[in-house]
């Protein structure tokens, strides 16, 4: 992730979905931090699935989905 953005680096996801908590750097702005956020989860294959903000630390959770979508595909041919 972000050098100066706080994630819970320890957490391994457990099962498909995984919540992180990140806290965002008053002296950056939010979506540059973020972007790096994302750009870590792309390389991992991961898929944003929601956003919670307003958190009185100045975080956001974002929710992930960590298994490939299928899109309704089958293994059947």
């Amino acid at each position: 992730m972000s050098d100066e953005l706080a994630t819970e680096k320890d957490q391994t996801p457990v099962g498909r979905y995984y919540a992180e908590h990140v806290r965002l750097s008053r002296d950056r702005e939010p979506y540059e931090q973020l972007q790096g956020v994302l750009d870590a989860a792309e390389e991992k294959e991961w898929h944003l699935v929601g956003v919670a903000g307003g958190l009185p630390d100045g975080g956001v959770v974002l929710f992930w989905d960590t298994k490939r979508p299928s899109f309704g595909r089958t293994s059947r041919f």
